[in-house]
């Protein structure tokens, strides 16, 4: 993954996914997370959680080779033309990027057409609807009828696949 996203519902598992992603990360690369979530959620020793944008975005370009993961997309994102270079120009620091939000509309076009993996909960038919356009495979449309912790995994030019996952407990469970 060079740059992904995780959408979906509320409640559907986006934030539990990450924190299973970022653990993994940790584990199995030694690549440490820097996370950005406006709840400043627990992800691990391996991760720097923070709400404050302004020091999140100023110690990611200062870092090199990390998992970046942005919680709250409508939030913190929010289509800000500002934050383009993020989707565009972070990889050439080594960087990882993961954006977990709502629905596609939470991003400006150019942001989401940098993607090539998506995550893909339950949500509503029109956000799943850009996704199938954008990765050019009308099976993610399937994605508005995913049960709680079913998800779509989306690598662009292969077959999507329907897993799930479990709540977080510190150990990574993709099921």
């Amino acid at each position: 993954m060079t740059r992904g996203g995780i959408f979906g519902i509320s409640l559907s598992g986006k934030t539990t996914l990450s924190k299973h992603i970022s653990a993994l990360y940790a584990s199995r690369y030694k690549i440490p997370s820097l996370v950005l979530d406006p709840n400043s959620e627990a992800y691990g020793p391996h991760a720097t959680v923070t709400s404050d944008e302004a020091s999140f975005w100023e110690t990611v370009w200062k870092n090199k080779n990390c998992l970046v993961i942005v919680d709250e997309a409508a939030e913190t994102i929010n289509s800000e033309k500002d934050l383009i270079p993020v989707f565009t120009r972070m990889r050439h620091l080594g960087h990882k990027l993961l954006v977990i939000g709502h629905r596609a509309t939470n991003l400006l076009p150019i942001m989401r057409e940098q993607f090539d993996i998506l995550y893909l909960f339950r949500q509503p038919s029109k956000s799943a609807d850009i996704w199938a356009d954008l990765f050019a495979d009308d099976r993610l449309k399937e994605s508005a009828s995913l049960a709680m912790y079913e998800y779509m995994y989306c690598r662009l030019f292969r077959e999507p696949q329907k897993l799930k996952t479990t709540p977080f407990n510190g150990q990574n469970h993709f099921v």
